[in-house]
């Protein structure tokens, strides 16, 4: 009865462990992002998609030649989760950039990230027809006020273009982050992660060229730009989504939900050290609540085996 006890607290604190590494990681795409953009010209969406083919590719290499027989398997078992988690990736992508262009990166981040722990919490309530727990409300209200705080600054909206349409379109990708991570929940349970990041990837991409390709696609001559979109490819994408199957395994959606938020408040820290954009006092405030949601997800009981909302 011991062992079996700490053995679930052991995958619980080590499906925790990965998804916040993931989102660690995940939050270096913006300062990446932006410096590609700033020495290459290259689109968003441009980057978006190259990422993925990297990533992609970069999964090929690693399995060899049992990388296609492999994927075949994976497709003959999981083919519709693995199209839709595929298109999810690329969708909600794809919908958070015209989020940034319509309605300004602040105010985006903040609406599509919120959104997606919100969803998947309601959902995981509607499923089990059973009202979230007080400390796990209480935990998804800090995060959530956490990242307002972090993500919003006076005059975020002053230049926004068209704020409706971008509002619209950053509720769409935090929706769609959130069933995917539902998707890939259930795709992590039986799957390889490198594998699923790999499949999912190959689709996100294929989802995402037809944008990248009007909005100008193009492989960087800069080399400084060349080497960051391959680190885009390879850490935050075949590693970070590689950590986060390999925690969906043994924590909840709405755990991860929650612990995703790391990856603002991982980009907001940066962009204040590396490109020197300040925080202020509501953005230090709202880093603390961050990370005290973040720490009550560890102190907090393990979680029972997950099952499928």
């Amino acid at each position: 009865m011991f062992r079996r006890v700490l053995s679930a607290r052991l995958r619980s604190r080590t499906g925790l462990l990965a998804v916040s590494a993931g989102a660690l990681l995940w939050g270096t795409t913006g300062v990446a992002v932006q410096i590609v953009h700033d020495r290459s010209g290259l689109d968003a969406v441009a980057i978006g998609c190259l990422r993925l083919v990297i990533a992609a590719l970069v999964v090929l290499v690693l399995f060899g030649r049992s990388g296609a027989r492999r994927a075949r398997a994976a497709f003959a078992q999981h083919r519709w989760l693995l199209v839709l988690a595929g298109a999810g990736l690329g969708g909600y992508q794809a919908l958070y950039f015209v989020g940034v262009q319509d309605v300004g990166v602040s105010v985006s981040t903040l609406v599509s990230l919120a959104v997606a722990p919100v969803a998947i919490t309601l959902a995981g309530a509607i499923a089990r027809r059973r009202v979230p727990r007080p400390a796990a409300l209480a935990t998804l209200s800090a995060a959530v006020a956490g990242l307002a705080l972090v993500s919003l600054h006076p005059g975020a909206t002053a230049h926004a273009a068209h704020p409706l349409t971008g509002l619209l379109a950053s509720v769409g990708s935090g929706l769609g982050y959130a069933a995917g991570t539902v998707l890939n929940r259930r795709l992590a349970r039986g799957g390889d992660p490198l594998l699923l990041t790999g499949v999912t990837s190959a689709v996100g991409a294929a989802v995402l060229l037809p944008l990248a390709l009007a909005v100008g696609l193009f492989w960087p001559s800069d080399g400084v730009a060349a080497g960051w979109l391959v680190y885009i490819g390879v850490v935050p994408t075949v590693l970070a989504y590689g950590l986060f199957y390999v925690g969906l395994r043994s924590i909840s959606s709405e755990s991860a939900g929650v612990l995703t938020l790391i990856e603002p408040l991982t980009a907001a820290l940066l962009a204040a050290l590396v490109l020197h954009e300040a925080l202020g006092t509501p953005g230090l405030i709202g880093a603390a609540l961050l990370l005290a949601a973040i720490a009550a997800m560890y102190l907090r009981r393990p979680e029972p085996a997950p099952t499928p909302l």
